[in-house]
């Protein structure tokens, strides 16, 4: 439930209160449903007054100022929401700009709050694209070819070598979402890697080019942990992809859990060379070329389907959350295979493009969901957002879809 005065209510509770900050309605469910379900007490922060995630019992629901277009106004609300506290809270943002909007007042935030993560400085190896690559080239971790253009001469020079299609990638990926509405751009030829590239560079975007790792979904494999300050993984989870949405570039909407330790000792080795500690969300792709897997990326906070390893017995945010506030928690145990993750109306749209592409049947598609699942939005337990969620978010899903379908055709020659 969405509530307006909720500083007494903050006053009466005697224990620390998890806050979650941003206004992704997948990840945020995730996380407050993981919390709350330990009896943890939560307040989730978004500045989507219409969140459905304020639906939810396990949650307190607050508007609050955007952290990107009023951060000041943002880092005071927080200040004045800790001030009516009895004991220190714990943040859990779910978005980068909240990751780093806390991160850059931390000193500030840190006299009413725990904040289970490293500081800034290590946290911008991650969330900066460019340090995030320029590291990994540097501690000789596989993964996918980038090239960081300095002129008009260099971008040239890797027009006339790099293998198409690619992509043009942002340093930032927060802001360059904001601006364009999508993750990145994928380029088919030279003339167009210009253009894009051009057009990145007028919006004051620093981009970066990267091949493109061959495969489908199923090639993309995740790891998630919680890194203590020892730099002690406590909660490990695998999974891979089954399909995502949108294609090629979009996040997984079927997973599955899976156990690839060589997932592991990758992002050990790099997280205690960088002295990280915090949430890890890391992203790979098995290259059908060489076998390896190439790291992607990795997040530094809770992610979309973090509700999947809480399914098969490691509950991260609640690691976490433990961790901040000085307690033992008994040592989380992985070892179920094909648990799987699942968010019906993207699976639709991406399983449906699919088919209309004959890459699958319908039969495969209904086979698939064979198994014990976690839902990305549906909860036997807290059924109302859901409820909510479906009554609108089809119609806009399909339009999605059709108007994607429609970019696709006008491309074909």
């Amino acid at each position: 439930m969405r509530y307006n005065n909720y500083n007494k209510i903050l006053k009466n509770i005697d224990e620390p209160i998890a806050f979650v900050l941003g206004s992704y309605p997948t990840t945020g469910l995730g996380v407050i449903r993981c919390l709350g379900r330990q009896g943890v007490p939560v307040v989730w922060f978004s500045s989507n007054p219409n969140q459905i995630g304020f639906l939810s019992k396990y949650c307190m629901g607050v508007a609050c100022p955007h952290p990107k277009h009023s951060e000041k106004d943002y880092i005071d609300f927080l200040a004045a929401a800790g001030e009516t506290l009895s004991c220190k809270g714990v943040l859990f943002p779910i978005g980068d700009i909240e990751v780093t909007a806390i991160l850059k007042h931390r000193k500030k935030l840190e006299r009413y709050f725990h904040i289970p993560m490293a500081d800034l400085d290590v946290v911008e190896l991650l969330l900066n694209k460019k340090k995030f690559s320029q590291t990994l080239e540097k501690e000789e971790i596989p993964h996918p070819l980038t090239f960081l253009p300095k002129d008009d001469a260099e971008l040239k020079s890797i027009s006339n070598n790099i293998r198409y299609p690619c992509i043009i990638k942002p340093v930032h990926s927060e802001e360059f979402r904001f601006t364009f509405k999508t993750k990145s751009f994928k380029v088919k030829s030279s003339q167009e890697l210009s253009q894009r590239y051009s057009k990145a560079v007028s919006k004051n975007q620093e981009v970066m080019i990267q091949e493109i790792v061959p495969g489908d979904a199923r090639h993309m494999h995740g790891f998630n942990a919680y890194y203590d300050k020892t730099g002690t993984p406590n909660g490990i989870f695998m999974y891979r992809r089954i399909r995502e949405w949108p294609h090629d570039f979009g996040n997984g909407c079927l997973i599955e859990s899976v156990v690839v330790p060589e997932l592991e000792e990758i992002i050990d080795l790099f997280i205690k060379k960088i002295g990280y500690h915090g949430i890890v969300d890391a992203e790979f792709k098995k290259d059908p070329r060489d076998g390896k897997f190439k790291l992607i990326e990795i997040n530094a906070r809770c992610w979309m389907q973090v509700g999947l390893p809480a399914r098969c017995g490691v509950n991260i945010p609640y690691i976490a959350y433990m961790d901040a506030v000085g307690k033992n928690v008994e040592k989380a145990t992985y070892n179920q295979k094909h648990v799987k993750w699942f968010y019906m109306c993207e699976d639709i749209l991406s399983s449906l493009k699919s088919m209309l592409k004959d890459d699958f049947s319908f039969r495969e598609w209904v086979d698939s969901f064979r198994g014990e699942k976690e839902y990305a939005i549906f909860a036997r337990d807290d059924p109302l957002p859901c409820l909510v969620f479906y009554t609108h978010r089809p119609i806009f899903l399909l339009q999605q879809f059709f108007q994607q379908y429609q970019r696709g055709e006008k491309k074909k020659p």
